[in-house]
C-alpha cells in the first residue's frame, strides 16, 4: 500500500477501506508520509467527500492514534458539550458551573483557539493565576472532589486529529463536513464523556455558512456516533452575528460572570446556556420536559449556586477568584474607545466575521498555532440585532493596547453593522435539534 495510490484513489472519488484509512493515519503518525502528501489527500477529500462508512473509519483511526480516557464508574454521568466554534462563543464558561451546580460532573479537555472563533481555554487563562495544565490523573481526583475539572493538557488525546487540523487551517479546507465530523467525534469519544452534546454553528461567524450544511453535519455526527456506540445530540445554532455582547478573552469571562450573577437573562447567551443545560438534564433523565429543566436551572442561577461553583473551580485551579467580585483584577487594556452610531434606526445585522477580523487586528484572536494573544483586548457590542439605536448612541466599544490599530478596527466594526428604518422580526438562535435520526 502506498500513499500516492490512495491520494489517486480519492482524487477519482473512489471509496477507501478501513485498512486504507488506518494506513493513511499510521503514516501521518510515524512521519512516513510528507505533510504535502497528507495535504493532497485532504484536498481530494474536500472535493470528493467521504462516505458515512469512510467517516466512521477515519474517526476511529483518529481516536486510536492516542490515549482514550476512562473515568470508570463516573463515565455514564459525565456530560461534554462541544461547539464547532463561533465568534464570542462563551457558552462553555456559563454552562460548566451551571451543570455542576445541578450535580452533573463536567470534565473539559480544551485546546487553544485557532482562527477567528477564539478558544475557551484562552478565555479562562485570562483569569490571573488560572492553571490549565492538569494531568488526566489530577483531573479525575479534582472531578471526584468538586465535580469539575478543566485542562489544556491534551497532547496525547487524538494526536492525529491535531495534526490534521493544523494542515486543514493552512490549506483553507475547514468547512469539509466529513472532516469536521471526524474531528469533533474523535475528540469527544477519546476524552471519555458518556453524554455528548454538539453545538453546530452556521452563519457568517462560523465555518459552515448555511443551515443546509449545518444539518448535513448534524446528521452525519449523529449517525457516525451511533456506529461507534455513542449517543450524540446535536443542536444547530445561528452564528450570523457574535454570541453575546463581548468578543475577546477577559471581557467574555466578565460577560459570563454577569450571567451567573443573574443578569442578562434575556439574551442569546442565556437562551443557549439554558437550552444546552436542559438537554443535558433530559438526556440524563432528570426531567421530562425542557420547560421543567429550565425552571430548575434558572433557580440555580438566581440562588447563586452556579456562581459559587465557578468560584470554586477558579480557586481549585489556582486562579484569583476575586475577579468575580472586582473586574479590575483582570489585566486591563490601555485604551477604551466608545464609537457612536452615525444614524438612527434598528440594528438588523451584525456581521460576525467582520467583528472577528477586528478582534484579530487587536491581537485578541490567534491565527497561528503558537501565536501569543492579548487577553485584555476586544470589542463590546453596545447594541445588538433588533435593538433601536439613535444617532450619537454608543454602538460598540473597542478595548485596545495599540493606538495605531484603532482606526482600522473602527472601520471593520462600522461595516459590520447594518441599520435600517424597520425593526426585523426576532430570529430564534436555535434552528434545530437532531439526535438518533430524529428531529426535535
Amino acid at each position: 500500500m502506498k500513499i500516492l495510490e490512495l491520494i489517486e484513489k480519492k482524487k477519482l472519488g473512489q471509496e477507501h477501506t478501513k485498512e486504507e484509512i488506518n494506513f493513511i493515519i499510521d503514516t501521518l503518525m510515524n512521519n512516513s508520509s510528507a505533510d504535502y502528501q497528507i495535504s493532497a489527500w485532504l484536498m481530494a477529500v474536500y472535493f470528493q467527500g467521504l462516505t458515512e462508512n469512510e467517516t466512521v473509519y477515519l474517526t476511529d483511526a483518529l481516536i486510536q492514534s492516542g490515549d482514550i480516557v476512562n473515568f470508570e464508574e463516573l463515565t455514564p454521568k459525565i456530560v461534554d458539550i462541544h461547539s464547532t466554534g463561533g465568534v464570542g462563543d462563551k457558552v462553555s464558561i456559563t454552562l460548566i458551573p451551571l451543570l455542576v451546580s445541578a450535580g452533573i460532573p463536567i470534565i473539559k479537555l480544551l485546546g487553544p483557539g485557532l482562527g477567528y472563533t477564539g478558544g475557551t481555554i484562552d478565555k479562562l487563562k485570562s483569569i490571573p493565576g488560572f492553571s490549565t495544565g492538569l494531568a488526566i490523573s489530577d483531573m479525575i481526583r479534582q472531578l471526584k472532589k468538586i465535580g469539575v475539572a478543566v485542562s489544556s493538557n491534551i497532547h496525547n488525546i487524538a494526536p492525529a486529529n491535531r495534526t490534521l487540523q493544523a494542515i486543514k487551517y493552512t490549506t483553507s479546507i475547514m468547512d469539509s463536513i466529513p472532516l469536521i465530523a471526524a474531528s469533533v467525534i474523535a475528540k469527544k469519544v477519546a476524552t471519555g464523556a458518556g453524554n455528548i452534546i454538539i453545538d453546530i454553528k452556521y452563519g457568517s461567524g462560523a465555518s459552515l455558512k448555511t443551515t443546509e450544511d449545518a444539518e448535513k453535519l448534524a446528521r452525519l455526527i449523529v449517525n457516525v456516533g451511533k456506529k461507534l456506540n455513542k449517543s450524540i445530540t446535536t443542536v444547530i445554532t445561528s452564528m450570523d452575528e457574535p454570541l453575546g455582547r463581548s468578543i475577546g478573552n477577559a471581557i467574555e469571562v466578565i460577560e459570563a460572570i454577569e450571567f451567573l450573577k443573574g443578569k442578562n437573562q434575556e439574551s442569546d447567551l442565556a437562551d443557549l446556556t439554558y437550552e444546552f443545560a436542559a438537554i443535558a438534564l433530559i438526556n440524563l433523565k432528570r426531567y421530562d420536559s425542557v420547560e421543567q429543566a429550565k425552571e430548575y436551572l434558572k433557580y440555580l442561577v438566581s440562588s447563586g449556586a452556579a456562581l459559587e461553583k465557578f468560584r470554586e473551580l477558579i480557586q481549585k485551579q489556582k486562579g484569583n477568584s476575586k475577579v468575580i467580585d472586582s473586574y479590575d483584577i483582570f489585566e486591563l487594556p490601555r485604551y477604551k474607545i466608545s464609537c457612536s452610531a452615525n444614524k438612527s434606526g434598528f440594528i438588523n445585522r451584525i456581521d460576525g466575521y467582520k467583528i472577528a477580523y477586528a478582534c484579530k487586528l487587536l491581537n485578541a484572536i490567534r491565527t497561528k498555532k503558537n501565536e501569543e494573544i492579548d487577553k485584555s483586548t476586544g470589542i463590546y457590542l453596545n447594541k445588538k440585532t433588533g435593538e433601536q439605536v439613535f444617532e450619537g448612541d454608543t454602538l460598540f466599544t473597542i478595548y485596545a493596547n495599540k493606538h495605531e490599530e484603532i482606526e482600522l478596527v473602527k472601520e471593520y466594526c462600522y461595516n459590520a453593522f447594518s441599520i435600517s428604518d424597520n425593526q426585523e422580526a426576532h430570529k430564534n438562535i436555535i434552528y434545530k435539534v437532531v439526535r438518533d435520526d430524529q428531529n426535535v
